[in-house]
């Protein structure tokens, strides 16, 4: 059993092992090389659509801050919560 375990990690060992890369050739000719890379050519800003113009607005979290912060205080808070709770029950 030993042996098969000793065997088995020196295989992964020689598996593992690093290995150099071949060295890069050579240009044919220095006329062939170029001094400057080519241009890179970037992709065109898409226009709005018709529909997305159109689209409504999600309303998110900050949407809603300036409400929740004057309807909310510490002395209406266990009773919007509990408003809150029955309203999920509900659904």
């Amino acid at each position: 059993m030993r042996l098969l375990a000793v065997a088995l990690g020196l295989l992964a060992l020689a598996a593992c092992a690093k290995k150099e890369p071949p060295p890069p050739s050579e240009p044919a000719s220095p006329s062939v090389v170029s001094a400057q890379p080519p241009p890179i050519a970037s992709a065109p800003t898409p226009e709005p659509s018709a529909s997305t113009a159109l689209a409504p607005e999600v309303p998110v979290e900050e949407d809603f801050e300036d409400e929740a912060s004057l309807q909310v205080n510490a002395q209406t808070l266990d009773d919007q919560l509990d408003a809150l709770e029955k309203e999920i029950k509900a659904n």
